[in-house]
Order: structure tokens, then sequence, then C-alpha cells
């Protein structure tokens, strides 16, 4: 298909309880933009690839195979811009669906605002089954931005016009990017692949977007419905990954958006005991936070010692 103006990337695996809803989804967006959509499959054990084909009458969608243990956050979708014939790159997770049937017309809005504009991303909107902390997490993280957008839901970041001071403690507010749902610029990307990392490689353009005086836009007419459903163990497991590279590969300073969620917690249309449990649990929540931050800086000190 010639002139295609958006490539669509999702990358899969066992993704057959989502899938289906996000490709049906994409075939009820209302613009005319020629569009293609790249599935990236890491051996899916499940109905992933059954779905998907049964789409192919209905979209341009072409499937890549990839071996499981070949699977990596940034190489990963690298792989999917090297096979991408589209002007914009938009990177969508197997389990988010936007929000908005217009989403790539705001889009193209965005792009068109500054030539400097090479990202644009949404909020996420977790889904309503989501554990009350974890989506609590998800609502206030989200809301730090959408104070300072504009009567549209538009923030323009880009550091020759500060939004807030470019200073240590805004770190991840300037850099946030998230490829759970994000639009680039093609030729952004060629020149600035994503690193070989398993976890972040969004937060790692977006301090690329930044430092090089470039600008990404937060849209909140861009968002999506996502979230997860993680038990302790995948809650710690996750957590520890987001704060190792939060805390020691990019070195943030830690904001943990208690007041946010305390106050969300007491204006809760429910009875109090019910609020009073859901406060023991984000006591626990941080409980389990300070013991990964504890940990992460115990294996940082063995390191240090190990490499002296």
């Amino acid at each position: 298909m010639p002139n295609i103006l958006f490539s669509i990337i999702i990358p899969t695996y066992n993704g057959e309880k989502t899938i289906g809803n996000l490709l049906k989804r994409l075939t009820q967006f209302k613009d005319n933009y020629k569009k293609e959509v790249i599935i990236i499959d890491s051996q899916s054990q499940d109905k992933t690839l059954n779905i998907a084909n049964n789409f192919k009458k209905k979209i341009n969608l072409k499937i890549i195979k990839i071996k499981k243990e070949e699977f990596n956050h940034g190489l990963t979708r690298n792989l999917g811009v090297k096979f991408s014939k589209g002007k914009f790159i938009y990177f969508l997770s197997q389990d988010a669906i936007p929000l908005s049937k217009k989403i790539l017309i705001y889009y193209i809005e965005d792009f068109n605002i500054d030539e400097k504009v090479v990202a644009v991303f949404g909020k996420h909107i977790p889904y309503d089954d989501t554990p009350i902390i974890q989506k609590l997490e998800i609502i206030c993280r989200w809301e730090r931005l959408d104070k300072f957008t504009d009567k549209k839901g538009i923030l323009i970041q880009n550091i020759n016009k500060p939004f807030i001071p470019f200073s240590k403690e805004n770190l991840l507010d300037w850099y946030v990017l998230s490829n759970t749902s994000c639009c680039y610029k093609k030729n952004f990307l060629i020149k600035n692949p994503f690193p070989k990392i398993n976890y972040g490689e969004d937060l790692i353009l977006g301090k690329r977007v930044i430092e090089q005086g470039l600008s990404k836009i937060y849209d909140i007419r861009c968002s999506v419905l996502h979230s997860h459903i993680f038990n302790i163990n995948q809650y710690y497991e996750r957590e520890k990954e987001d704060l190792k590279l939060r805390l020691l590969r990019m070195n943030f300073v830690y904001k943990s958006n208690a007041f946010c969620k305390i106050k969300k917690i007491i204006f809760l249309k429910t009875n109090v005991f019910l609020k009073i449990f859901y406060l023991f649990q984000l006591c626990f929540y941080y409980l389990l936070k300070i013991f990964i931050v504890i940990e992460l800086k115990f294996a940082k000190s063995f390191k240090n010692e190990n490499n002296s």
C-alpha cells in the first residue's frame, strides 16, 4: 500500500484475551489515513495469532514472528520500525484500548503544532477491575501532568519553554513517555533507536527528546484504557524493575504521590470501614516499596565494594 501515513506496531505474547478488542478498535478509527498494523509475536501459545489473522480482511495487517527469547522491549520495537512504511510510528500494547476513535487525527494536529515535536502520548485510564491501590497509582501519576495542560488537554514539553523547572526533582515529569500508546515521527526513531533494554525504553527515549532540544506532547485526548491486575509477587517484581530504572539508572528523585492517593481514598463513595481497609492496603504497598529501595541500595553498595 503506497503512501502509508501510520504504522501501528503491536508486540504480542499470549494476548488472546485482549488483542481482539484492540484490533476491533483500530477498525473503528474515524480517519481516512492510510495505515498498516504490524504485529510482532513472540511465540504465543494461545489463540493470539488466530484472532489476529481474522482481521486481515478488515485492516492492512502483517505479522512478524520472533522467538520468545529474542524479545526485548527496545530491540523488538526497533525491528518493527525497520519493517514499517509509515511516516509516523504508533506503538500500542496488546492490552491497551485507545479511548478516542479520532486519536490519529489528534496526533496529526499535535505534530503540526511545531516541527520540533517528535513524539505524542496520552494518559492511562485504569480498567474498572484493577485493584484499588494499583488503580490509584495510575490515576495519581498522570494527574501530575494534567494540571499543566491547556484547554484542549495538551502539554508541550520543550526545554526552551519549561512548564516546570528543569531540575533533578522534576526529571520524571520531563522525560516521561509511554510506549503503551505513543506516536513518534519515524525519522526521529531512525536517528534515535531504542536501547537494548528489558524495561523503560520509552523513558530513555523521552530523555533524548528533551536533551536534544526537541519537543514531545502529552495530550489527554490521546488517552488509552490500560492497567494490570498484579498479585503481590508480580507487583513486587514490576515495581523493582521500575525503581531500579528510575532511582539507579536515571537518578530520579522518588515521588510517592501519597497525598493524592490518601485524598482519593478519603473521598471515595463507600463506607468508612472500607476506606480504612484501603488505607491499610496503601501502607502495605508503601512498606513494600521501601523494602525494594533498601534492597536496591544494598545491592548497589555491594556491587561498588566488589568493583573497588
